[in-house]
């Protein structure tokens, strides 16, 4: 019983040195610019992703010493929503002691709109006011004759935002007048002795915002050979698109040319064999539609294919020619904290590896949006599945992948010998 328990924790032990060998097969050095301590991009090329699982998942950054550093991956939206404050000029702002504030600011493009953000500085107020409307500053007239503003004051920090809504207007001036006499009991104004007055409210800002809708940044993917075949036959084109690598692309464009106006559908497929049958057949994957009066542009969320085809239908239409491609991939970054005067390398293709878990996913919101970026360095190589992948010449003993297989070697050996005498012992009984 003893010698079947040492065999199983010898298969354990051989098997568990197996797995630890991580065959990442190609190696990129950063170049050497971190200027200082602090967080960077690193950008993830379409030719290193053409290496990686379709989750990134078999990439790793590694210092000097060979040390994993951890990192937060992040890929560029298609399309997002950015948001920005544009100021409305503040004409006067005359605020009259014992009275009241006056402020004035200007519409330039006399925009209609039914509400005013303003930035003030924290405090906690009440005031009335009323709005008033002007094309030239001079006669005014009513927008809102009265209503209550509630300065929400905010606990962390020294500016806080208010909006007021009014009726939509097009007014080329407004103007806010704020009492500073009187105070709000939650049901009505009540107006103080002339000798007694509340202070007014800083007003720092006044606009509102506007959201835009942004674009993702792209990386070009190295041009596709095309390759073109048409049969009058079957009145259908095939064009085989043929990448480099097994690149990720999010965007495509085709430049074609053919008759002044045209509409035709196309298969993309994939071009597959059944082996029993021997026969050879276009497996479908998608489609789209070529278009006369459009960029023939299009947009993928993952889209993943070395080789594949479109087939169009030409009907009784002259063929069109697919003269070339154009791909782009939403960029992808490794977002990681970097030290000053350390060397950095990339680590990467293990069609085995799973996803890295680091404590830096709990602070990332901690990093910084804006990050310089540093650049991967183009002298990618190709690394022997059996050598080590270091940043230096220095390999210790323990890590050396000739001493780990000789070592299984020995284990298969002893395992074998073992097994050999135990089924002779059992013979013997």
């Amino acid at each position: 019983m003893r010698k079947i328990a040492l065999t199983v924790f010898l298969i354990a032990a051989v098997s568990g040195m197996l797995l630890a060998q991580q065959n990442y097969r190609w190696k990129a050095t950063l170049a050497d610019s971190v200027t200082a301590d602090g967080f960077y991009n690193i950008v993830v090329t379409p030719e290193i992703g053409a290496k990686l699982q379709d989750g990134y998942a078999d990439i790793r950054i590694v210092d000097a010493s060979n040390q994993e550093v951890p990192f937060i991956q992040k890929t560029e939206e298609a399309n997002f929503s950015d948001t920005r404050f544009k100021e409305y000029p503040i004409v006067s702002n005359e605020i009259i002691d014992k009275c009241c504030t006056k402020l004035t600011i200007k519409n330039p493009a006399k925009k209609p709109i039914n509400n005013i953000c303003f930035v003030l500085k924290n405090s906690d107020a009440v005031k009335v006011y009323q709005i008033l409307g002007s094309d030239d500053s001079i006669n005014w007239f009513a927008v809102k004759q009265f209503d209550v503003f509630y300065n929400q004051y905010s606990e962390t920090d020294t500016k806080v935002v208010s909006y007021v809504n009014f009726p939509l207007t097009d007014y080329l001036y407004y103007r806010f007048d704020l009492t500073d006499r009187g105070y709000w009991d939650e049901t009505r104004w009540n107006f103080w002795h002339q000798d007694r007055w509340s202070y007014p409210v800083n007003v720092l800002k006044a606009g509102y915002y506007e959201t835009y809708l942004k674009e993702g940044i792209y990386q070009s993917v190295p041009a596709p050979a095309i390759a073109q075949k048409d049969s009058a036959a079957v009145k259908t084109s095939f064009i085989k698109i043929s990448f480099a690598d097994n690149y990720i692309i999010n965007r495509i464009r085709f430049h074609v040319t053919g008759p002044r106006y045209y509409k035709r559908s196309v298969t993309i497929a994939r071009k597959e064999t059944d082996v029993q049958r021997n026969k050879i057949y276009y497996n479908p994957i998608g489609t789209i539609e070529l278009n006369s009066y459009s960029l023939n542009e299009f947009d993928f969320s993952f889209f993943r294919e070395k080789e594949f085809y479109l087939i169009i239908e030409n009907n009784d239409n002259r063929p069109l020619k697919v003269e070339q491609a154009e791909a782009w991939q939403l960029t992808r970054y490794l977002k990681t904290y970097l030290e000053k005067g350390q060397r950095y390398a990339l680590i990467y293709s293990d069609s085995a590896d799973t996803a890295p878990v680091y404590d830096l996913q709990y602070f990332a919101d901690s990093i910084p949006v804006i990050l310089p970026t540093l650049a991967v360095e183009k002298t990618d190589r190709h690394v022997p599945a059996l050598k080590e992948i270091m940043i230096d010449n220095h390999t210790s003993w323990y890590e050396s992948k000739l001493v780990v297989w000789l070592s299984i070697i020995g284990l298969i050996a002893i395992l074998s010998f073992m097994s050999w005498k135990m089924l002779n012992e059992m013979k013997k009984k």
